[in-house]
């Protein structure tokens, strides 16, 4: 892997990443030399100064006088009301997300301060802002630890949760900030895509986003649709039977995985076995592939999704985890169908399948504000991303103390369990000095095994996993405490600072004596964005620490992502395996991890666009019913004598009204079809590149295909169902006539494909074919 590029070097050659935010720097100086004129003014002065600024935001270049005068007043007002006075460094950043950037602040430098003198300089300017978050705590966290600050500058804020009434989420959409996680903005903007009257909507307002962890929210989850599902009539597939039979299959006898570990298939003799067991059928005839395909989800379950790592089983329910936070996905779930089979698999009673109402991808939510700006502690790695994807530009600020932390070197074993002795005698040595640490680890499993072993050998631990996540904020808080010891699963979004000494500070000379905080990784994560947000836990604002990573060649980074090459030297070297060497393999199947993801983000991209298009044009035309009478005139277009009966028998309002009730039933199902043929046809689009068709392509052409005439069906369909009705009919409810919306709808995330896009198979089969064949790299 190619050594990062210096930032000087990065500036001048104007790689992504390397904005200079230095033009806002003489802005800073004004806003210092402001200070004791503000500090001199009475809370109401502050406000009414607050008040007469007049300067415009989400451009590139600030005006300076009024953009000064605001950072003066709004640093007086925070020192005022939550005792933190903003550093330049801080006034910077705030600067930097004003002009509708990403910004890049270590761990520990006070984004949420920056991000809440963002929003109300927004604010100050006229705008609608919403700081968007990645879970509820951060919301309600940051909102009600700013109140006061907002309050001061005559800004009005309000935060949103999963839980949140519909009425409170209306109201908090008309306050000047918003803080709400992505998700649940997401889930609103669904909800209202199918109310039929203003006063129902809660109405998100699009103009301005300051998203923190920009990275995470932005490349890592904008591939993630969030999904609005509607209760249907069918009932939940049968999958115990299917289980049973799966449970009963015998490794490399019956089935195989790939080396990928994404695919699990049934060989021949296994085929056999299953056949013979069912009576002698043959699974491939069409009546009985219906339990061919839960076979295949059942196989899946067993195999490639696993317990407290993929998931949680809690109060009788699967519960998903998010891997890349270590956190419960609360509202997150697989397809219908393998959700199905791993409920089976943990003998679970088995949900009934819901239908799709409509999904939207985060991208595709966050591209609709008018400025977007961000923050993180590793956004300059995804910069390139975030300008191809968001056209939004990022720089770093530098942090306010010099960094003392000491990243030593990678410490890379050959086996699980060598690394896991090293991590203890590591972990035991450092608890004796009285030194805090704290360990990343990937997975729950991990993390209570680990805490296991340590408790064996008599090492008090602290663990934090998605089974305990309510208690975060005090296991978190509490990491920094003289000899703690704390295991952790993705500790990144956690939101709460390690202090050295514990909350409180007191222990702070005795744990700076000692080293300040020690953070171990178990291993590498798939990104190196996720590495850094773990080390940048310890050396906080200029405080001691140091960080440590181990690795196994056994890893699953490692046995993923490497070529074949690769798993042969490493097989026939074994321990005589140079260091330099197994440090190359280990940045190299790290590098391999992080273009795939950016692939995967690439094709979801592609793939959606159409599907953005044409949800566009359907809302575009919704809001049209709703607000105009184009419903009636495309009616009476088709079934001119009889709308002109109705009219006459009950009048044009009612006759209205029903026409207009009926178009937007008819136009909701009609574009929830078209989304169920959208899917099957991407299912099978990978088939087309062996024609020498390119599937993205061929894709776009067939979605346009399908869309062609919707409108003219949806008429179609509204209109018959017109011509039945008698007078008396029109008025009456929609349901006494048989049109029957879901009894219940909710809301949940899904990914792109969690077991394996077969195109995405195809695509790595051709990868390794040409870099064995081809370049003979394997």
């Amino acid at each position: 892997m190619r050594p990062p590029v210096p930032w000087w070097a990065a500036q001048i050659l104007g790689l992504p990443g390397a904005v200079s935010f230095r033009r806002y720097v003489p802005i800073i100086r004004d806003a210092n030399a402001l200070e004791e004129r503000m500090r001199a003014l009475d809370d109401d002065a502050l406000r009414a100064e607050a008040a007469s600024l007049a300067f415009r935001t989400g451009e590139r270049r600030l005006q300076r006088e009024a953009t000064a005068r605001y950072l003066a007043v709004a640093r007086e007002a925070a020192a005022r009301t939550v005792g933190l006075r903003a550093f330049d460094e801080q006034l910077l950043g705030c600067c930097a997300l004003l002009s509708g950037h990403a910004v890049e602040m270590d761990t520990g430098e006070g984004k949420t301060l920056v991000g809440a003198l963002a929003a109300a300089g927004f604010a100050a300017a006229g705008r609608r802002v919403h700081v968007i978050s990645v879970n509820d705590y951060l919301a309600e966290r940051d909102a009600t630890w700013m109140g006061p600050f907002f309050d001061l500058l005559g800004v009005s804020v309000g935060w949103i949760g999963q839980h949140t009434p519909h009425d409170d989420r209306r109201t908090a959409y008309k306050c000047d900030v918003v803080y709400a996680p992505v998700s649940e903005v997401g889930f609103d903007v669904l909800r209202d895509r199918f109310t039929v009257t203003p006063e129902e909507r809660v109405a998100p307002v699009f103009d301005v986003a300051i998203i923190d962890e920009a990275d995470s929210v932005m490349i890592d989850e904008a591939m993630v649709p969030l999904v609005l599902a509607g209760s249907s009539e069918h009932e939940a597939d049968e999958f115990d039977h299917a289980t049973a039979l799966v449970e009963a299959l015998v490794p490399d006898e019956d089935f195989t995985v790939d080396a990928d570990q994404a695919t699990a298939s049934l060989t021949d003799d296994g085929l056999d076995r299953l056949e013979a067991k069912l009576g002698g059928i043959n699974l491939y005839d069409v009546e009985h592939l219906g339990m061919f395909t839960r076979i295949n989800l059942a196989l899946h379950a067993r195999v490639l999704v696993h317990r407290d790592v993929d998931y949680l089983v809690a109060h009788g329910k699967i519960t998903l985890i998010n891997t890349t936070r270590g956190r419960v996905a609360h509202l997150q779930r697989w397809p219908d169908g393998l959700h199905a089979a791993l409920e089976a698999k943990e003998h679970l009673p088995v949900s009934a399948p819901g239908v799709i109402l409509d999904q939207i991808t985060i991208q595709d939510l966050l591209l609709q504000y008018k400025t977007t700006a961000g923050m993180s502690g590793t956004i300059t790695a995804v910069a390139e991303e975030l300008i191809e994807f968001y056209r939004l530009p990022a720089g770093r600020v530098e942090r306010h103390e010099p960094n003392q932390r000491i990243d030593t070197p990678d410490i890379i074993v050959l086996t699980e369990e060598a690394k896991t002795a090293a991590i203890i005698s590591d972990v035991t040595t450092r608890h004796q000095t009285g030194q805090p640490v704290l360990v990343g680890t990937q997975s729950v499993a991990e993390s209570e095994a680990l805490a296991a072993r340590l408790d064996a050998t008599g090492v008090p631990v602290r663990v934090l996993n998605a089974k305990n996540d309510a208690e975060e904020a005090e296991i978190v808080a509490r990491a920094g405490e003289y000899g703690a010891v704390t295991i952790s699963t993705q500790i990144s979004g956690r939101g709460t600072d390690i202090r050295l000494g514990g909350s409180d500070g007191r222990d702070r000379d005795r744990v700076v004596k000692a080293g300040g905080l020690a953070v171990i990784a178990t291993s590498r994560y798939p990104s190196r964005r996720l590495d850094a947000q773990l080390r940048g836990r310890a050396g906080r604002q200029g405080d001691p620490g140091v960080s440590c990573t181990f690795l196994s060649l056994d890893d699953d980074v490692i046995q993923l992502h490497a070529t074949d090459r690769i798993v042969t030297r490493i097989h026939r070297e074994q321990s005589t395996l140079p260091g330099v060497t197994r440090q190359k393999i280990a940045d190299q199947c790290q590098a391999i991890a992080e273009s795939q993801r950016t692939d995967r983000h690439r094709a979801t991209w592609v793939y959606n666009r159409a599907i953005a298009a044409q949800r566009t044009a359907v809302l575009a035309h919704r809001e049209e019913i709703i607000d105009s009478s184009v419903a009636d005139g495309r009616v009476r277009d088709l079934i001119a004598e009889h709308w002109q009966r109705l009219v006459d028998a009950r009048g044009l309002a009612r006759v209205s009204e029903t026409t207009r009730a009926v178009a937007l039933f008819y136009l909701d199902e009609q574009w929830v079809s078209h989304l169920t043929v959208l899917q099957e046809i991407r299912d099978g689009i990978h088939l087309r590149a062996l024609g020498g068709e390119k599937p993205a392509d061929e894709f776009h052409r067939l979605a346009l295909r399908e869309f062609h005439g919707f409108f003219d069906r949806t008429y179609r369909e509204v209109a018959d169902f017109i011509a039945g009705l008698s007078p008396d009919d029109v008025g009456r409810d929609l349901t006494e006539l048989g049109l029957r919306r879901p009894s219940a709808t909710w809301t949940y995330m899904v990914t792109d494909d969690p077991y394996g896009n077969p195109g995405d198979r195809f695509i790595r089969r051709v990868g390794r074919f040409v870099r064995s064949t081809i370049l003979n790299l394997e």
